[in-house]
């Protein structure tokens, strides 16, 4: 198998491992009170045509799953505040350096006082320079085909 098909693969399955692993509430659920999500696919670098699509389908689990979905590419929503109302955020096929040093640190601020995180794709394609970034990961690409 080619390097590439190799490092898209493990990218692959480590996504779905990553999203398997995050326990979402199915219909048998559907008593839980509602709660949002933003859906950040902010690029930098390469990207990816299937986002408009990744959001839909974001949303439309959330509409099975008694959640709303917001989504944005603007960075400035890394506020405390913000960030605040979300139970989880969702970066999506995000590529590069997205986010500003006080994005950062509302973001770990965040995730460090329980909100969730669900990385997609090239999720690990993002923050290279930012180490709590890729402790949260998991991992970078080695590089994106």
């Amino acid at each position: 198998m080619p390097k590439a098909a190799k490092v898209l693969l493990s990218a692959s399955a480590a996504a779905a491992a990553l999203v398997a692993s995050v326990s979402l509430p199915t219909a048998v659920h559907a008593a839980d009170p509602a709660y949002k999500v933003l859906v950040f696919s902010k690029t930098a670098a390469f990207r990816h045509d299937s986002i408009p699509t990744g959001i839909q389908a974001i949303r439309d689990l959330g509409a099975a799953n008694n959640f709303t979905v917001d989504a944005t590419e603007d960075a400035n929503a890394f506020t405390s505040g913000n960030l605040a109302q979300y139970k989880a955020v969702v970066f999506l096929s995000t590529t590069g350096d997205v986010l500003n040093a006080t994005q950062q640190t509302a973001f770990q601020s965040y995730v460090d006082g329980g909100g969730g995180y669900v990385g997609v794709h090239s999720a690990a394609d993002t923050e290279y320079d930012w180490p709590y970034y890729g402790q949260l990961v998991g991992a970078w690409f080695n590089n994106h085909p």
